[in-house]
């Protein structure tokens, strides 16, 4: 009787760890990709990472965003006032909600354009991803300031 529930519980093991491996990288992934397109300025490519009905607070937003258009407006408004800017992520930390989702917390680290001058800015994330149609979007996203 031991061996067989020994054996049931391997078997779990072994089937939920490849799924518990593929949603954070999924999470990493995605959040990598928004990394990527921001560090192009390629507006499309940032939408794009967003599922459709994903849902929007970004450092500056006073409401949630809801739209694929508004998410596309916020970047370009960023763009319009902080550029030249480039964005890194800093340490976070991805946990499974689901085979097809996770959420990760942590930080990103911006270099911006503010009145001529370089600035640095950190800020805290958290982003929730599923997979959609076999492909990993955020479908939730919050960014604010780190507080000084």
């Amino acid at each position: 009787m031991n061996k067989f529930i020994y054996s049931v519980f391997a078997i779990m093991i072994m089937a939920t760890s490849p799924a518990s491996a593929d949603s954070k990288n999924g999470a990493l992934s995605a959040a990598q990709a928004w990394i990527d397109a921001i560090n192009r300025n390629d507006l499309d490519a940032i939408v794009a990472i967003f599922a459709g009905d994903a849902h929007f607070f970004g450092t500056s937003t006073k409401t949630l965003v809801d739209s694929s258009d508004g998410i596309k407006k916020y970047f370009a408004a960023v763009y319009a006032k902080f550029a030249p800017l480039s964005v890194q992520l800093g340490e976070v930390s991805v946990s499974e909600l689901s085979a097809d989702s996770a959420v990760m917390t942590g930080y990103d680290q911006w270099q911006l354009t503010i009145d001529g001058q370089p600035t640095k800015g950190i800020g805290r994330l958290s982003i929730a991803v599923a997979r959609r149609d076999g492909q990993w979007r955020i479908v939730s996203f919050h960014r604010s300031a780190m507080p000084n």
